[in-house]
């Protein structure tokens, strides 16, 4: 854990192993927080936002220790100084490549890919550190009542995020910097598989000028941290990405204290192929979309709709690119996919591909565990393409988080548009086409939060992210996500 400024070993010896994914070994092990845990951090946290007396001091410590700047007290321009000293940290070779290691480690996918997510986080906080220069109020005068008016922007307070395991760096960039860019302190509970990277990112935030107890992580379980915080009065907003149902229990225990809420919980997004694209070039760009970070994203394609008559020409190219796809440990530079990264996630690859031989479904690449000695400890599966998924299999219907692409043929757009709908998911959709009134009816009555053309997957700092219906609520990135972490109070005077 890392609680108030350090690294933070509890005295009880209860922990939780992270395993390596590409090989079944011990990599590190963590302490599993108790309740006493979690208040040190909340109450670290609470300290840290203001500095006013919170009536556990003794009066001598008081008068003994100088009234210190509390991190909301900070300008905008103080925080962003912090946070460009932290992207500069970030932005060392040295810093940068053991983040990557340590992701890739405990996570399983490609370097590459694990030091573009480390860039990724680099983006972010260069973003919000531009955008500090232009917060503004809102001024109001009515001459007829002589009055004037203003509105005031103030952080909330202490902050918790919950993280998923997929890309749990990126994920903790979204969500931490325009918390603290606003001035607010932030507990973070990282997945039990994928801690390590976040409790690295907290040593070297601290390391480059973070006030201690701005940003604190505790580890362990996410039932019952997520339970605390969400029940803790000083918490003043969650902001939680994982399940659907878990999102759910926390969203009910945090309505009993009116702290605010945004909720990612996962899709199962639907891409619509049109019979007048590129199709060879669309089926690359899919396969990439589909199988990066090993099909372990919530904006991945994972059900694929293409027009009857490009069908058989869209398949043929997908198995040729998937066929180019080198699996293996994400350590290895020539690695394009890594495993899952635990074994319930390979059980429920091996339980979706059996589903869909049953209902007759045609698995047309993968399916299996790979063969060879160098696969037998860790959770690989093989890149897998199944077409003529029968409307009510579960391969639709559930999100399938991994290696398992879907194509459906559909006879037009009207029926493809209703079946990418016809979902519990709404994070987001794409429709790949070169007609203008094609794409036109696909932005509108595609039901998702993010809807792409001739793309997808494309995720940028400056613009908004979430999802509708089981996907979740509220945005994260862009100028938007900074009034979700901000209290607005309306000033009304008269003379």
């Amino acid at each position: 854990m890392f609680i108030g400024g350090e690294k933070y070993t509890p005295s009880h010896a209860k922990c939780i192993d992270v395993i390596n994914p590409a090989t079944g070994e011990l990599i590190e092990s963590v302490p599993s927080a108790t309740p006493e845990d979690i208040e040190k951090a909340i109450h670290s946290c609470a300290l840290a936002f203001e500095s006013k007396s919170t009536g556990s001091e003794s009066i001598e410590s008081k008068i003994a220790e100088p009234k210190t700047e509390s991190w909301s007290q900070k300008s905008y321009a103080e925080r962003s100084a912090v946070l460009s000293k932290i992207s500069a940290a970030l932005k060392e070779k040295r810093t940068l490549e053991k983040l990557a290691v340590i992701l890739t480690k405990e996570q399983g996918k490609p370097l590459t890919e694990a030091r573009r997510e480390i860039e990724g986080v680099i983006n972010v906080i260069d973003y919000y550190i531009g955008l500090s220069s232009s917060f503004h109020t809102d001024f109001f005068e009515n001459k007829k009542n002589q009055s004037y008016s203003f509105t005031i922007k103030k952080p909330l307070g202490v902050c918790a995020i919950i993280l998923p395991w997929n890309m749990p760096a990126l994920i903790l960039s979204w969500k931490l910097i325009p918390a603290l860019l606003t001035g607010n302190t932030c507990i973070v509970k990282p997945s039990s598989i994928c801690p390590l990277t976040v409790l690295e990112i907290a040593a070297v935030f601290h390391s480059a000028g973070l006030p201690d107890g701005v940003f604190n992580v505790v580890t362990g379980s996410g039932e019952e941290i997520g339970k605390q915080l969400a029940a803790s009065p000083v918490i003043r907003k969650i902001s939680f990405t994982g399940s659907a149902e878990a999102g759910k229990c926390i969203a009910l225990e945090a309505a009993k204290f009116n702290q605010r809420i945004t909720l990612e919980l996962g899709g199962s997004d639907a891409m619509i192929v049109c019979n007048d694209v590129d199709v060879k070039d669309c089926a690359a760009k899919a396969v990439h979309a589909r199988f990066f970070n090993g099909g372990q994203a919530c904006i991945s394609p994972k059900r694929i709709f293409v027009f009857e008559s490009v069908f058989d020409d869209f398949t043929a190219s997908v198995l040729e690119s998937v066929s180019k796809i080198q699996i293996g440990n994400g350590l290895s530079e020539n690695t394009s996919m890594g495993p899952l990264s635990s074994a319930g996630g390979l059980r429920q690859m091996i339980e979706f591909t059996e589903e869909a031989r049953s209902e007759g479904a045609k698995i047309i690449a993968g399916g299996k565990i790979p063969d060879g000695a160098e696969f037998e400890n860790g959770y690989f599966f093989e890149p897998t393409v199944i077409t003529n998924v029968p409307k009510n299999s579960c391969l639709l219907r559930e999100e399938v988080f991994g290696p398992i692409m879907v194509i459906n043929p559909v006879k037009d757009l009207d029926e493809a548009i209703f079946e990418a709908n016809n979902t519990d998911f709404g994070l987001g959709a794409s429709i790949w086409t070169n007609d203008l009134k094609r794409a036109k009816r696909g932005v509108e009555e595609l039901k998702a939060g993010v809807v792409w053309v001739n793309q997808h997957a494309k995720v940028l700092p400056e613009l908004p992210f979430g999802g509708v219906k089981d996907s979740g609520f509220g945005r994260e990135n862009g100028y938007e996500s900074l009034n979700d972490y901000l209290e607005t109070k309306t000033v009304v005077f008269k003379f």
